[in-house]
């Protein structure tokens, strides 16, 4: 398995009873919910397992951290029962924390204090605004963008968000433009889905938040990473320990590059991913951008079994 890479979910994928099956039956995931517990002082098997407690995690500063738990609990499961270092790694938004993390960039520990603060800086940044998010499936990114542009040049504050494969792009922009523009893309024969996230995100209109990040950041010292990981801003390889503080905090303004981030990884030869955490949004985005890498998901154990015998 020379040619794998490991890709992980963001913040949309989380969902209550995330992570529950390596946390019964491995020691390594149960060890790594309480070190996030100890670290955020706070039960984190109460807030990713128990029902009653959905709203909390749905909240940014909650479901980030939760994730990033869960999905390193899923990395270690895997490094323990399988143990083959990937050629390269790439996240989804939240995901590139992870990304990071397990590359060695960012220790766990801190990667949890960061993506709480990150959470915090979100949330009063689009407290400010009244905006949304919103998926745009069943039409090319070029009509997409081509619209998003004419309608910008008419003072619409809408922005492409995200560009996940050839016919899903997500868009953020302030509430009440985004279901004009919205209209203007179902047109064209789209099909519009509001996000429950709350705030127009990974777009322009998230600026006041970049600096509050930036500063968050650079209280960290950070190290080159094991093996190349994809930045969303650019769908490129982080040129060492220093990018850290820029991808990260331009991440906030600048869309997700995901089609491009596949695209790279395909250019250089991958043949094999593994999606590390909950949910199967990468696994499907796979297959909506290339048959050549074949995709499988540690959900629940998933496709362990399979993963092993690769």
């Amino acid at each position: 398995m020379k040619n794998l890479a490991l890709i992980y979910p963001g913040v949309g994928s989380h969902h209550v009873g995330m992570g529950k099956y390596f946390y019964d039956n491995f020691k390594i995931a149960r060890e790594t919910f309480e070190e996030a517990g100890e670290v955020l002082k706070q039960d984190m098997a109460g807030l990713c397992f128990t029902g009653e407690k959905k709203d909390r995690l749905d909240t940014l500063e909650n479901s980030q951290t939760a994730l990033l738990t869960v999905s390193m609990a899923t990395y270690r499961v895997y490094m323990a029962e399988v143990g083959k270092m990937p050629r390269y790694a790439a996240g989804h938004s939240l995901g590139e924390y992870t990304a990071l993390s397990t590359a060695g960039v960012i220790g766990f520990p801190e990667a949890l204090a960061i993506v709480r603060q990150r959470g915090i800086i979100l949330k009063q940044a689009s407290a400010a605004m009244d905006g949304m998010m919103a998926w745009v499936i069943n039409l090319e990114n070029q009509m997409v963008e081509k619209i998003i542009a004419e309608s910008s040049a008419q003072g619409e504050q809408v922005y492409i968000s995200a560009i996940d494969s050839p016919v899903q792009t997500s868009i953020s922009g302030i509430k009440s433009a985004l279901p004009v523009v919205g209209r203007k893309l179902e047109k064209e024969g789209a099909i519009v889905y509001p996000l429950r996230m709350s705030g127009p995100f990974h777009s322009p209109l998230m600026q006041e938040a970049v600096p509050r990040m930036e500063a968050v950041l650079r209280q960290y010292k950070f190290k080159n990473a094991q093996y190349p990981v994809i930045a969303n801003q650019n769908a490129r390889p982080y040129d060492g320990k220093d990018s850290v503080v820029e991808n990260l905090s331009r991440q906030l303004i600048r869309p997700i590059r995901w089609k491009d981030t596949i695209r790279h990884l395909q250019d250089q030869g991958i043949t094999t991913a593994i999606e590390m955490g909950p949910d199967k949004v990468l696994k499907h985005l796979m297959k909506n951008n290339t048959g050549a890498i074949d995709t499988y998901s540690m959900e629940n154990g998933g496709d362990l079994e399979k993963v092993k015998s690769l």
